[in-house]
């Protein structure tokens, strides 16, 4: 089954996890990541993958259930602080 969803979709699991993260920024939890992937193992990987890399960070919120854990994209907001701190000194 995993083969089956590498060859329709092109993009690594980890691209398509980081895609989803970053259009949803703290409001996706790995329970929904699993839902819209179907693979959980390769959603784990990519979560690890990417917390490794320092692209997104898991922050502790009140869900539906109770305390969820919560990903946010923490690449591009860094960007987003460096380009307007850089614009202010100019």
């Amino acid at each position: 089954m995993a083969t089956a969803q590498l060859y329709r979709n092109p993009a690594s699991p980890v691209d398509i996890v980081y895609s989803i993260i970053k259009s949803r920024s703290g409001k996706v939890r790995a329970k929904d990541l699993d839902r819209l992937i179907g693979n959980k193992q390769e959603v784990r990987f990519a979560i690890t993958r990417l917390t490794i890399q320092g692209k997104i960070k898991r922050i502790r919120g009140f869900g539906k259930a109770g305390i969820e854990y919560f990903y946010r994209d923490i690449a591009s907001e860094h960007v987003k602080q460096t380009s307007e701190e850089n614009s202010q000194i100019f």
